[in-house]
């Protein structure tokens, strides 16, 4: 799947044949070798603010691209600035922070060429499609032109250089990176004397390449960029790999050579003019202030400082503290390059930033990713980590991996430090018996370990197939793999698997488990019952719609000599009826309570995580118990309490109606509501919460009497109509007649709690201010409220910081464009211009498109199901069809501002959405997809055109692959 450029990176190429890498010193200087003269450019990142950068040889200054600049959920802030060697330092965060700059200035590169660049990186990009990192870059690599100097996998310093015929590189020694959480100064030359590249860490050689016989060539028609690759890679149709996170200092690009002993003299020179002669320490710690207004995130949920969390795994307390580690993306909001995020806590609710945990490294089980886990105590070394690991070279590419801490060294109760194993424990060969067929090595997985009378036991996630050969012929269903062992180093021993679901039988535990978890079910009062609850999370291994959104459960018993579950109901039971609930993970406290942590999926769009600079959070955690009736218990932890600021409300034993006129003076998106309420002869109570005074926007939890089914409306959640709405419920019983309610909303996050025995964790994006009311109704009856209490709730890591952006709204003197969102099923509204590309059979529901999903459609209150444009129709001629589609011509009116849905195939020139003026044809503005179905938003500020008549096209002039274009929602102005 790598695809890579004409790059030579042996050590170098010259006419065909491979020069060896050498470490020897650069030759004796020629004599009409230049030396490094005056820079031709240079950035020193000094400015305290702003948005660009100042270049100091020509005093222009340059941009700097930066996500927050213009923000979509927070007010606007600049990029962030820390200290650095000298002065100040940018931070990079990893896929939003970018300088643009005209170029290096005045240089030929063939009298010699020398870059040099203070660098801390955070962490090391993967190396995805075999670019480096670009530190700073100005080439053209199908070209064979220009420059680059940037990090491979695990730091390692490269230099690249272009000759028409040749892209050199050089690269730096493996055992000299740049390294993590410390300043690196490097050093890259062209030596046209010697034929020679050569790069230099701090001072010294690390490494050389031979050069052709030729002059180098710059790619002047290049931007030269600071932070990002020249050709990057574009993930998920909306992030930009091959990019720099971390800080840069002083990046300096000058003509002429440097040879070893005046590389070492500036390196010097440059440590002597510092105060007291020391390299101070970087401050790369993620900040969270980075989100300060931001409407949507969390503030008392668990979540990292920056960019993307999945589920949270490995709970463990150890000393007093209690720590969580969770899948964590440091390069931005989006999947890829896990590492193991780490939180630690006193009362499981307020919660420190620690140091990335683990992170991909090249002598260790998981170069390519360090996937869920656990943790559980070994005596007094402390906790030991089970982690996933991922190396893409081995057939089978996970496996599972250990990783110690350094406390019996350092004492350090906050666990900061870890060192991974190099060797696997556990590892699934082909063939491994499992019941009706074998594992599923190519799925081996989340490994879930304790330890009980000397017996460590291992689950592992896994399927059962039939295997013909080299191909899978048949599925039987998930399971858990279990081993044991007399030491978390092993020997492991496989015992078979644990429990598993027959596909045929019971298809929604899935083909394979994720995420295992094996927990003891206390009784009343924590009295031990004997039984167990078994958790897992369903994967499929194509595109299913039903992924990612529930988790499934049995109670049972574990035969601990057999290493079987034995389950007390056959079919799995569903833990939370949200789905949004996934990625179990859990411990037993020290006071014996069974606590389940989940990952709470957002549902956001790929670009509404670009656009909010974070992905996910975790749920509150959740105490399960068995109940007398043998039924789950499900209730937030006790310690949830502890949030809890001022009172907002106390009412006790009245009509709903006065309950609700008490309700009227009290508003929060922070809050912890618990309700208790006899519903007596009412068809229906309901709680509204992120409520609007007039409705517009609200989300309604409701209990219907007759139906006995506890639900969430989202239908009015929100006016924006690319978040995800519907409705969700499950029937619950009432509770000795009444209804017990627990809610906890946290800004986006929502979850509800009823009677002690089910869950509801779902996700709300109102875009009004104003959307924090509370309603509580009745409908068909008298209802009688026992009590209601409401408390603001305080922040998980500090003080919660308010919501300070909202969006403008929408001209309300404007009509819309006719069918502009679809609604009707077909193309009425809209005309065929040419073509057969497009017609009635074109506009769908679909929300996924057969080999993947999902569309992310718009979801209106007119359109709840989400009708949408999808230009590939397979009966017409599938992407080879071709058509231009046309809208009503209407005159622009209200702000002039024109929005809409855009996806399919990356073609600017034949295939695109288009504003067109009427009368001469002029596009006015036009966007093409980025090669993804899913859609993404784009806006057309079109003010300059109020008043005149246009229309919307739809073309598709492009054949062969990705030869389709989808549309959806478009939004234009229409003067009435």
């Amino acid at each position: 799947m790598r695809r890579r450029t004409a790059l030579s990176v042996v050590s170098a190429v010259v006419g065909g044949t491979a020069v060896p890498f050498a470490f020897a010193p650069a030759p004796a200087a020629a004599r009409d070798r230049q030396r490094p003269q005056s820079p031709s450019a240079r950035w020193d990142f000094d400015e305290r603010a702003g948005t660009v950068t100042r270049e100091a040889v020509s005093g222009t200054t340059d941009p700097i691209d930066y996500v927050f600049t213009d923000a979509r959920f927070k007010p606007d802030s600049d990029p962030v600035r820390r200290r650095g060697v000298r002065g100040r330092a940018l931070y990079f965060d990893g896929y939003s922070t970018v300088v643009t700059a005209r170029g290096p200035g005045d240089l030929d590169p063939a009298d010699g060429l020398t870059l040099d660049v203070w660098l801390a990186p955070y962490a090391y990009e993967h190396g995805i499609d075999g670019k480096p990192q670009a530190l700073v870059n100005q080439h053209d690599p199908d070209a064979r032109t220009g420059f680059l100097l940037g990090l491979r996998r695990f730091g390692q310093l490269v230099f690249q250089l272009g000759f028409v015929t040749d892209l050199i590189e050089v690269k730096g020694a493996a055992d000299q990176p740049a390294a993590k959480g410390r300043w690196t100064h490097v050093t890259a030359t062209y030596d046209p004397a010697a034929r020679q590249l050569r790069l230099y860490r701090d001072g010294r050689l690390i490494g050389t390449a031979a050069t052709p016989d030729r002059s180098p060539q710059l790619a002047p028609d290049e931007p030269l960029l600071i932070g990002r690759h020249n050709r990057p890679t574009l993930l998920n149709g909306e992030f930009h790999a091959n990019m720099y996170t971390g800080l840069m200092d002083s990046v300096v690009i000058r003509p002429g050579t440097l040879d070893d002993p005046t590389a070492q003299t500036e390196h010097d020179d440059a440590i002597a003019g510092l105060p007291g002669r020391r390299v101070p320490r970087p401050d790369l710690a993620q900040h969270r202030s980075r989100f300060d207004g931001d409407r949507h995130r969390p503030q008392f949920h668990l979540l990292p400082p920056w960019h993307w969390m999945n589920e949270p795994h490995a709970p463990v307390y150890f000393k007093g503290k209690y720590h969580i580690f969770y899948q964590h993306d440091p390069f931005g909001p989006y999947w890829g390059q896990i590492h193991w995020g780490h939180a630690v806590s006193t009362d499981l609710v307020h919660w420190r930033d620690l140091p990335i945990a683990l992170a991909p490294a090249a002598d260790s089980v998981g170069p390519d990713g360090c996937w869920s886990g656990s943790a559980y105590v070994d005596g007094d070394r402390g906790p030991v980590l089970f982690f996933t690991g991922g190396d893409d070279r081995l057939a089978h590419r996970q496996r599972t991996g250990i990783a110690v801490s350094t406390y019996p060294a350092d004492g350090d109760t906050d666990l900061p430090t870890w060192t991974m194993r190099s060797e696997p424990v556990t590892e699934a060969p082909a063939g491994l018996p499992a019941g009706p067929g074998t594992a599923w090595a190519e799925n081996f997985r989340d490994p879930f370990v304790w330890e009980e009378d000397g017996v460590w036991y291992q689950l592992v996630g896994s399927g059962i197939v039939d295997y013909d050969g080299t191909r899978v012929t048949k599925k039987h269903g998930g399971t858990a793999l279990v081993y044991t062992a007399r030491r978390p180093e092993g020997p492991w021993r496989y015992r078979g698997p644990l429990h598993r679901n027959d596909l045929a039988t019971q298809p929604g535990p899935g083909e394979v488990w994720e995420l295992p978890v094996l927990l003891p079910l206390p009784g009343p009062e924590g009295r031990r019952t004997g039984k167990h609850i078994l958790l897992i999370s369903p994967w499929w291994e194509a595109f299913h719609q039903e992924a990612v959104k529930h988790t499934y459960y049995w109670i049972g018993t574990f035969d601990k000599r057999a290493c079987r579950f034995l389950p007390d109901h056959e079919e799995p039971r569903e833990f939370d009826f949200g789905e949004h609930f996934t990625g179990p993970s859990g411990l037993v406290t020290p006071d014996g309570r069974s606590v389940l942590f989940s990952i709470t999926q957002d549902r956001r769009t790929e670009q509404q995580h670009a656009q909010s600079g974070w992905a996910h959070n975790a749920g509150m955690p959740v105490s399960v118990s068995l109940r007398q009736d043998g039924n789950l218990g499900v209730e937030p932890i006790s310690e949830a309490a502890g949030l809890r600021g001022e009172r907002l409300a106390r009412i006790r034993r009245t009509s709903v109606e006065e309950a609700n006129r008490r309700l009227a003076g009290v508003s929060g998106d922070l809050l912890d509501i618990h309700a208790v309420i006899e519903p007596r002869d009412a068809r229906s109570i309901t709680l509204a919460v992120r409520a609007c005074a007039d409705g517009t926007e609200q989300t309604l939890l409701s209990y219907d009497t007759a139906e006995r089914r506890f639900s969430i409306d989202r239908g009015r959640s929100s006016l924006d109509p690319d978040v995800r709405k519907g409705v969700h419920g499950k029937t619950v019983e009432l509770d000795g007649g009444t209804l017990r309610l627990r809610v906890l909303l946290d800004r986006s996050m929502l979850e509800a709690y009823v009677n002690g025995t089910h869950s509801l964790t779902s996700r709300v994006y109102p875009t009004r201010e104003d959307a924090t009311g509370l309603r509580l109704t009745a409908d068909q009856g008298a209802a009688h409220v026992l009590e209601l209490d409401v408390w603001r709730m305080n922040g998980a890591y500090d003080t919660p910081v308010a919501p300070a952006a909202y969006d403008p709204p929408r001209p309300t003197d404007v009509d819309a464009l006719p069918n502009h969102d679809f609604a009707t099923g077909d193309l009425t509204g809209w005309t065929v211009v040419s073509g057969t590309t497009f017609s009635d059979a074109n506009v769908t529901t679909r929300t996924d498109w057969g080999w993947g999903g999902p569309f992310y459609q718009a979801e209106t209150r007119d359109d709840p199901s989400g009708h949408h444009l999808w230009g590939f129709n397979p009966d017409a001629g599938g992407d080879e069809a071709a058509g231009v589609l046309r809208s009503a011509t209407v005159v622009l009116g209200g702000d002039g501002v024109v929005d809409l849905l855009v996806s399919g195939g990356n073609d600017a020139d034949r295939l695109y959405a288009a504003v067109v003026r009427a009368r001469d044809g002029e596009v006015l503005a036009k966007a093409t997809g980025r090669g993804v179905e899913q859609y993404r938003r784009v806006v057309f500020d079109l003010s300059a055109h109020i008043g005149e008549r246009i229309h919307v096209e739809v073309v598709d002039r492009a054949t062969g692959g990705w030869g389709h274009i989808n549309v959806d929602d478009v939004n234009v102005p229409v003067r009435r």
